[in-house]
């Protein structure tokens, strides 16, 4: 499907008038006189990282200026608080930054801004043409990208993840979603240890880490958009409509979650470029920004080694013709690096919370150990553990703590029960390890394994009656009878030996049935939590 510029450069001059009267009524405020190394180094960079060699667009040199044509797009501070955006940062845009972005979004189709030279004004790259799904991006040199805004430097962490909180935005939403202009985007990063089979191949050996929340989707405007788009307002082939989203992500309606509308729905015919829009709020508050679309706060992350250097490069840019902008948002202050695992405890009738190490009652139930992963959801892999304290193994827990537990892609925790048996009125401390960064970090969680909760210390959760399963063993049907003082809806979880959660099923009735056929043979454990009530129990499942 066709689009073409606009035929005299008028009408761009007159947006360009009513762009600049804007920030002095829009609550969005911009800065472009700032150098990218300082926005890097003082507006970006959170804990625990050293930059350097800040370019922006293959330049190191001092402030890059706003220009009078748009063949590259443009960079700058951001304040966005009082917006829809809600944070502050670093900006790149493909365009004139003060004609596509300032609220409220009183055009339609808002042109990218500066002045009209005919054609398409390319800036190749083969890394956001890769992105754009087109065939045969590596033969044509990348020649499909325009307007090009990419920010990139190096980087040394000083912990085991590095991480990022970021918004894309763009004005082909609402517009041209499902079509061949969907518009690139993509965060990039290089280094030890970085996989290039995951969704490559990029540059440098690179991978794009601008991933759909759950899945190794990418953002972009086909991927992650309203959802809601008919038929007659796709712009797939014929026969096909919805062909370019389904491409991008299969998963694409259900991903309009993480999709915030901000005006511009249309139905057919399409009407002209510099169309008023009508809609309010997102019309007349400047509070809404001139997009159509943009995402929810989103989180990237990368598995980093200790002391390696490493090189990102955030890029943005016009996919096949000059007309209708994208943006990325970076929040300031949270390019850092931090652990990428935790350890915590569930809440439980057998278990204090109350001080700054947890105690863990003996109990004939379970505790869940509760190991969190952050970022690198990407990688199919063992978080190595070792165990210290005076607390022994098949005397004071059980089963024994592996010495690894696996995560696999996309899992974002693994839970681990143990049994405390009630056997001592003595303590005894258990210390687990946390070990990445190929040994080089090393986190350590304390516990106090203590006698039966007789002392009166309050627990942060209560203690449902005994949780009753039949038949045990089980085969195909397991039935679920929840304690008489378990009220509300309740959520039960099966969980296999090593902890990971295996079946989920909510539950709203005082018994219910989980059908366990896909399950393997071997004992589980099946735990019910329903306001801040637990319960436990095991069952065997033999086919």
């Amino acid at each position: 499907m066709a689009r073409t510029l606009p035929a005299t450069p008028h009408i761009l001059i007159s947006a360009l008038v009513l762009a600049f009267s804007l920030p002095a009524q829009a609550q969005l405020i911009i800065n472009q006189n700032l150098t990218p190394r300082n926005m890097v180094q003082n507006i970006l960079m959170g804990q625990d990282v050293v930059i350097s060699h800040v370019a922006y667009n293959g330049d190191t040199n001092n402030v890059v200026a706003p220009v009078a044509t748009t063949a590259l797009g443009e960079i700058g501070a951001f304040n966005g608080f009082n917006t829809v955006l809600g944070f502050s940062g670093v900006f790149l845009c493909a365009g004139s930054a003060q004609t596509i972005l300032p609220g409220p979004n009183n055009q339609l189709m808002q042109y990218i801004g500066g002045l009209s030279g005919g054609g398409f004004w390319a800036s190749p790259d083969l890394d956001l043409s890769h992105l754009t799904g087109w065939e045969h991006w590596e033969t044509n040199g990348g020649n499909n990208i325009g307007n090009k805004s990419i920010l990139e430097f190096d980087f040394v962490p000083f912990n085991d993840m590095v991480s990022f909180n970021y918004v894309f935005s763009s004005e082909e939403y609402e517009r041209w979603a499902c079509s061949q202009y969907n518009d690139a985007f993509g965060l990039f990063i290089s280094g030890p240890g970085i996989p290039t089979n995951i969704n490559g191949p990029f540059i440098n050996n690179a991978m794009n880490i601008a991933f759909i929340p759950g899945s190794l989707a990418p953002v972009t405007i086909n991927s992650l958009n309203s959802g809601r788009i008919n038929a007659g307002n796709a712009n797939g082939p014929l026969g096909d409509p919805f062909q370019y989203c389904n491409t991008a992500n299969p998963n694409w309606q259900a991903d309009s979650i993480y999709y915030r509308y901000n005006g511009g729905q249309w139905n057919m015919p399409q009407p002209p470029g510099s169309t008023a829009q009508l809609e309010a709020p997102y019309n007349t508050d400047p509070y809404y920004i001139q997009h159509n679309g943009l995402t929810v706060k989103l989180t990237a992350s990368a598995a980093v080694q200790i002391g390696e250097t490493y090189h990102i490069k955030v890029g943005i840019a016009n996919t096949a013709d000059n007309l209708y902008s994208s943006a990325a948002w970076i929040e300031g202050g949270t390019f850092a690096a931090l652990d990428r695992f935790t350890l915590t405890v569930d809440a439980g009738y057998n278990v204090d919370l109350s001080d700054t190490v947890p105690v863990l009652y003996q109990s004939n139930d379970s505790v869940f150990l509760r190991f969190n992963r952050w970022g690198g959801f990407y990688l199919d892999e063992y978080l190595q553990l070792t165990v210290g304290g005076d607390a022994v193994a098949g005397v004071d827990y059980l089963p024994s703590i592996p010495d690894s537990l696996h995560f696999n892609q996309l899992d974002s925790a693994v839970v681990l029960p143990l049994v405390l048996p009630v056997h001592a009125t003595e303590t005894r401390d258990l210390i687990i390890n946390l070990i990445t960064s190929e040994g080089n970090k090393v986190a350590d969680y304390h516990f106090i394994l203590a006698g039966e909760n007789t002392t009166g210390v309050r627990p942060l959760a209560s203690r449902a009656e005994d949780l009753v399963v039949f038949p045990n063993p089980a085969n195909q049907a397991l039935h679920v009878s929840l304690p008489s003082g378990m009220k509300g809806l309740a959520e039960v979880q099966v969980l296999d030996m090593s902890g990971r959660v295996v079946l989920r099923q909510a539950l709203n009735a005082p018994s219910g049935t989980l059908n366990l056929e896909q399950l393997p043979n071997g004992l589980y454990t099946v735990k019910v939590e329903a306001k801040g009530q637990v319960a436990t129990a095991r069952v065997s499942v033999k086919h």
